[in-house]
């Protein structure tokens, strides 16, 4: 028999997603190039949903035929069919293969191989849509992307399994390569979403600023996008009052009534200092991972109570002065990143100047008030 031809499907899946192919036509050609070059019955690409975020899956195992195997099952919705090649859609589409607890709707954390299924005692429903389609021999793995497995890949054949390592080999490489082409490729959409979010979001609340000197308007505009958009459990504002210099809330969105009595939410400086990220402006950007672990924190029961695992407290300042502060508050997930943080504080300080003009508009109608009684024009407004 002569050897395996391993290079060719590389070029042309490479070129295909050198020529801008989009990710179907990729993975297609690669469920096909995988069939054909191994000489097996079919294969099937599927892939987790959100697999460019942080994964959201129930550990548990499969039974298969006397054998456990330890599996991921996707939480939020189905495993996703990128391709397939060589199977029926009877198989592909039926309600098992769809199924949460199925063999093709899972993530296997080892490799699962199935040599042969008319020797296997034990049958289950998974082997008995296999045997439907004509199949007897079975290898799934997982791919991984970044450290998390984001996508399963079965191998089908109607004849005992005679898969060599080199063929393994080549197969997880090929499908590694087009998952990631998936997976970069949305990663990349979801970026740029993101920032026309972030943008847009940016621009209605420069706009309402432009367009009001309603200061309450702004900053209840401002806690409402800035919760909306990071997806957090909610946002405040609190602003400094010059006469007894404390925190005083101005706006709120998300959070309880009861929450919104307690604080202003102080922190204790110390060893922990690494949740602290130094500004070019006075005050810190506080960063709170893990309100639970976070010894510097008053009122944690309070926070705790009200669902939230992570804060962002950063100044409001105008000329290096403190005017208040944006808090954000999180039901957990992964930490706030640099863009998210960028995000709020662009919005704390367009706030800021928004309160320091407003804040000049009254001195200033407040002076000329006074001009115009000092002129004679005592019924003037």
């Amino acid at each position: 028999m002569s050897p395996r031809d391993y290079l060719t499907p590389f070029a042309e899946a490479n070129r295909a997603i050198c020529e801008g192919a989009d990710e179907r036509q990729v993975n297609n050609l690669i469920s096909k190039s995988v069939t054909e070059t191994l000489g097996i019955a079919g294969s099937m690409i599927k892939i987790r949903p959100g697999a460019d975020k942080a994964p959201q899956q129930t550990r548990g195992s499969l039974h298969i035929g006397g054998r456990s195997y330890e599996v991921d099952f996707p939480t939020e919705g189905q495993l996703e069919l990128l391709s397939s090649f060589g199977l029926s859609q009877d198989f592909i589409y039926s309600k098992r293969a769809n199924a949460f607890n199925s063999l093709f709707n899972c993530l296997p954390v080892e490799n699962i191989f199935v040599e042969d299924i008319e020797a296997m005692e034990q049958r289950s429903e998974d082997l008995a849509l296999l045997e439907a389609e004509g199949l007897r021999a079975l290898f799934i793995f997982s791919v991984e992307m970044r450290g998390k497995n984001v996508a399963l890949v079965a191998l089908f054949d109607r004849k005992p399994g005679d898969l060599t390592r080199e063929d393994i080999k080549f197969a997880k490489a090929l499908t590694s390569r087009g998952i990631a082409s998936v997976v970069n490729q949305r990663s990349m959409e979801a970026l740029l979403e993101r920032k026309r979010l972030f943008l847009s979001n940016f621009q209605e609340i420069s706009n309402a600023i432009n367009s009001t000197l309603n200061i309450n308007k702004v900053l209840e505009l401002a806690v409402r996008k800035i919760t909306e958009v990071l997806q957090v459990r909610g946002s405040q504002i609190r602003l400094l009052d010059e006469k007894t210099q404390k925190l005083k809330l101005a706006a709120s969105f998300g959070l309880s009534q009861e929450f919104q009595n307690i604080g202003p939410i102080r922190f204790k400086r110390g060893v922990e200092a690494k949740y602290s990220l130094d500004t070019k402006h006075s005050g810190d950007i506080v960063v709170i991972d893990d309100v639970a672990l976070d010894s510097r924190i008053q009122y944690k029961e309070a926070i705790l109570a009200e669902g939230i695992k992570k804060m962002l407290t950063m100044p409001m300042h105008v000329r290096a002065k403190n005017i208040g502060e944006l808090t954000i508050f999180a039901g957990g997930g992964e930490s706030f990143s640099e863009e998210e943080i960028n995000f709020a504080d662009a919005i704390a300080q367009q706030c800021a100047f928004a309160i320091e003009n407003a804040r000049l508009y009254q001195r200033v109608k407040y002076e000329y008030q006074h001009l115009l009684e000092d002129l004679g024009y005592e019924g003037s407004s």
